[in-house]
């Protein structure tokens, strides 16, 4: 398999742009309502999120594959992902802790905003609210390279078809029969529950050799029919349409967050499976996907998703307004840049040094 997909750079861009448009007050004077209505519908911010989930169990499992192949120790692993995610993120919260003291930044120097949110929520929702995510994929980085590392070669795809994907909805399930009230915002924030889609991208890692090399059920036409499988279970057909439609007096709503969660793992694994459809073939993405405009926020995509929140926060708060937002989307994409060109491209060359068999000089 290749080593770089430029397609998945393009991909891991329209899931920030998703965030991005998200995060955009409702109450921007101006705002359509189409665009309103539009938002309500595709949910852009989880789906993004979940598109960066399916991306990053997808690579990284890639990645461990190929390195355990070559006998690369996964503490080296371990490492370029430290240097990849930790500079800029701790950066990040030196900068707030330092203009302002903000209760959560402790949570998230700890890597457990996510479960802050459920069990200890904090009064300075904005500026880092979107932190959880990156504390739910560290927690997936920390547990899944050893498994790959540690465990028998064939156990990684029976690990995840077993034991994680099983405890994901068997314990969803459980929290929406038991929990109450509380039941989305647990399902939403914690991580043995968000792992579920992780996991699938994981599982498409397994699948991509034998998906290529199969003239017959390619990740083209399986990523279709995963996407329209998972359009066909969105939640707002099963839980909003269809009850409505049949006027019936009861319905099981307090499952839709066990649909949300496997709507968004299997509709997100489908289009990562599509987007891996190589050029010349009909309904492929790639041309798309790998024009030079979306590549190039995909490279920077890590910082986009990092700064956009303090800076929307900055500038769009409390009295958003039209010409605000394309300042605070400006001043995002501008920082974005400056830090990935003048730190984390130096800390990326350092961090190949760990990619290869021989000891780093």
């Amino acid at each position: 398999m290749p080593r770089h997909l430029p397609s998945l750079d393009g991909l891991r861009a329209i899931a920030v742009l998703l965030v991005l448009w998200e995060h955009v007050p409702l109450n921007t004077p101006g705002y359509p309502v189409w665009l309103v209505q539009a938002k309500q519908l595709v949910g852009p911010g989880g789906l993004g999120v979940e598109l960066f989930f399916a991306l990053s169990g997808f690579l990284i499992t890639r990645i461990l594959i190929a390195e355990r192949e070559r006998s690369v120790p996964v503490r080296w692993f371990l490492l370029r992902r430290l240097l990849r995610i930790f500079p800029i993120y701790y950066l990040l919260l030196g900068i707030l802790a330092w203009t302002q003291s903000w209760p959560s930044i402790a949570w998230g120097a700890l890597y457990l905003r996510n479960f802050a949110d459920v069990f200890a929520p904090v009064p300075d929702p904005l500026p880092l609210s979107h932190t959880w995510s990156l504390c739910v994929e560290e927690h997936f980085y920390l547990l899944w390279p050893l498994v790959v590392a540690f465990c028998p070669k064939a156990a990684g795809a029976r690990v995840l078809t077993w034991f994680v994907v099983p405890v994901a909805v068997v314990g969803a399930l459980l929290v929406c029969l038991t929990c109450g009230d509380q039941r989305d915002w647990i399902i939403e924030r914690l991580s043995p529950f968000r792992f579920l889609t992780l996991a699938a991208g994981a599982l498409a890692a397994y699948a991509e050799p034998r998906l290529s090399s199969s003239p017959s059920y390619g990740p083209l036409r399986v990523g279709i029919l995963l996407t329209l499988l998972g359009l066909a279970i969105h939640p707002f057909l099963w839980f909003v349409l269809i009850p409505y439609g049949l006027e019936v007096g009861y319905w099981p709503i307090h499952l839709m967050p066990v649909a949300v969660r496997l709507h968004t793992a299997i509709f997100c694994t489908g289009v990562l499976l599509w987007c891996l459809a190589g050029r010349g073939r009909f309904g492929s993405p790639h041309v798309l996907l790998t024009a030079w405009p979306l590549r190039a926020i995909g490279r920077i995509s890590y910082g986009l998703y990092l700064y956009h929140m303090p800076i929307y926060a900055l500038v769009l708060m409390p009295e958003p307004a039209g010409a605000k937002v394309w300042q605070a989307v400006g001043w995002t994409f501008l920082a974005a840049t400056a830090s990935y060109w003048v730190l984390e491209r130096p800390i990326l060359r350092y961090a190949a040094r760990f990619r290869w068999r021989q000891s780093p000089a």
